[in-house]
């Protein structure tokens, strides 16, 4: 396929800070629309648009002269935290023209062989809802494993242009005087991996005796479903998702009677309303049915930084998507808050983990008895059901070891993107999740996931996220009197949006954290939540 080339342009003069924060936002705006529409329907034509737009909008960012213009023009705080977010934008990009070009040209073919790619079974193609049907409701064992492995395929499709992609980020991260590109992208974030990791490492340690108790219930109700021997090892099929990340209900789901009834788009407006965030223009912009060529996964976008806010999901009627709606449109309230008066580049979220945070916040209400029966109109037998509460803390114990996986592999993979990463890739499979590598493993099962190729040095931040909603909602607990937004969501809502929506990027996120909630981040509410 042939691709257009972005060629370096040269400013003829010094640009001030203003003048290219207008540049920024233009070509932003345009390769947002382009990203949208590859995403929304992966083609040819929409895979050269996204990738000569994100190719002119990395061309800017390695200009000198752009990264020169982060000079603060007062000498205000607001000011000189401007200057800085437009520093750490360009740091890391300072990057030869040729290197960007191959760089977009491999992320945005990566997208496209993702989006399109469909796993196989009986000679029928299934999309990602197909695939989840099977692992959640199939007791046909052969069944199950074909489907897997089949879903797990796409990594041996993309692997070889995944490393590629890799050798070709870690080239410009250390040409930029970096170990590798993993910890140019952390120390860009703002992130100390020192302090990421030993967070991670005590967090392992506090939940280990909980996880191994849950790990060992979900075996027995798992063998149990599946009419397996009490003694036959959980293979990664046996589990109700392709990667083993999505909690299997505590006993009988109370919800799945009623989850075909409940109208997900409807009953997460109706919550955000009373929260004050009016998100019915997002889902008339968005994108929200699955269908052939497009992207199976979900994902908000702030297109112009100036309210055209989307998102895209696969929607259906099931738990998962109903989760997924409410921290997508979590996503979304965040921008539609951010202050209007804020400069551009300091018009968004303070971090990927406070956005992940309050995404995480709301997408817990899906299991939570006051939305369930105040939104989604479910019979309070059912909205207080017990498994409820129980499956939201399975989950969260579940995404505690997975996200340490992933963390962990990503690491790995730019330290050497050469090496055996199936074998890496399994061996933290089984130390943190406790699923066993099969036999006859998926050749680059570790590739499958998508976030490696347009989503780099980014996983993390889910289980930040997750460890910030624990501490804010102890937080509206001692402000407010309720720990769930959907329990005062008129006094909840507001306080939020006032102290950690509104601000934007205008303070580092640790200092938005402290500020806000009165203590630094800390593993102690994360760990109570799970405790409970």
């Amino acid at each position: 396929m042939e691709r257009r080339r972005s060629s370096t342009r040269t400013l003829s003069q010094v640009l001030t800070l203003p003048e290219v924060e207008a540049r920024l936002a233009g070509l932003e705006t345009t390769a947002s629309l382009a990203w949208w529409e590859m995403a929304c329907d992966s083609s040819e034509a929409t895979s050269a648009a996204a990738e000569a737009a994100s190719a002119a909008m990395e061309h800017m960012l390695a200009d000198p002269e752009v990264a020169a213009a982060a000079v603060p023009v007062a000498e205000t705080a607001l000011e000189q935290r401007r200057a800085e977010v437009l520093r750490l934008m360009t740091a890391g990009r300072q990057r030869p023209a040729e290197l960007i070009d191959r760089v977009v040209a491999l992320e945005t073919e990566l997208m496209g062989m993702h989006s399109t790619y469909r796993a196989t079974y009986d000679g029928n193609e299934l999309d990602a809802a197909a695939v989840d049907r099977v692992l959640m409701e199939s007791t046909d064992l052969a069944e199950r494993e074909q489907v897997w492995r089949s879903a797990r395929g796409v990594g041996a499709a993309v692997d070889m242009s995944l490393r590629e992609l890799v050798r070709l980020r870690n080239e410009g991260a250390r040409a930029l005087g970096h170990r590798d590109h993993y910890a140019m992208t952390l120390a860009n974030d703002e992130l100390d991996e020192q302090r990421l990791y030993g967070l991670f490492d005590a967090l392992h340690l506090a939940l280990e005796p909980a996880w191994t108790a849950e790990r060992e219930l979900i075996a027995t109700e798992r063998r149990a479903a599946l009419g397996l021997a009490v003694d036959a090892p959980l293979m990664p099929w046996h589990l109700v998702d392709v990667f083993g990340q999505d909690p299997p209900s505590v006993g009988e789901d109370p919800l799945e009677a009623v989850i075909g009834e409940v109208d997900a788009l409807g009953s997460a407006a109706r919550y955000f309303a009373d929260l004050g965030a009016d998100v019915d223009g997002v889902i008339a912009r968005s994108d929200v049915l699955p269908r052939p060529g497009k992207d199976q996964h979900a994902f908000m976008m702030h297109v112009d930084r100036a309210g055209d806010v989307r998102v895209l999901m696969n929607l259906v009627p099931t738990v998962r998507w109903l989760e997924t709606t409410l921290h997508e449109l979590g996503h979304a309230i965040y921008e539609l808050e951010l202050a209007a008066d804020l400069p551009w580049l300091l018009r968004s979220p303070a971090h990927i983990l406070t956005t992940e945070a309050i995404a995480m916040l709301h997408g817990r209400r899906g299991r939570d008895p006051e939305f369930l029966e105040r939104y989604a109109g479910v019979d309070p037998a059912i909205a207080r059901h017990p498994a409820n509460a129980a499956t939201l803390r399975r989950g969260l114990l579940i995404l505690a070891a997975w996200v340490q996986v992933m963390t962990r592999f990503e690491r790995a993979l730019y330290a050497d993107p050469d090496g055996d990463l199936d074998r890496v890739w399994w061996e933290l499979v089984e130390q943190y999740q406790g699923i066993p590598r099969p036999a006859e493993p998926v050749p680059g099962a570790w590739a499958s996931k998508i976030h490696l190729a347009v989503a780099p040095v980014y996983y993390h931040n889910y289980l930040l996220g997750e460890i910030l909603a624990s501490q804010l909602e102890e937080w509206t607990e001692r402000v407010a009197g309720a720990s769930s937004p959907a329990a005062a969501a008129a006094v909840v809502g507001p306080l939020i949006a006032e102290h950690v929506l509104a601000p934007g990027a205008s303070l580092r996120w640790d200092q938005l954290v402290e500020q806000a909630t009165g203590t630094p981040l800390t593993i102690d509410a994360f760990v109570r939540t799970v405790s409970a």
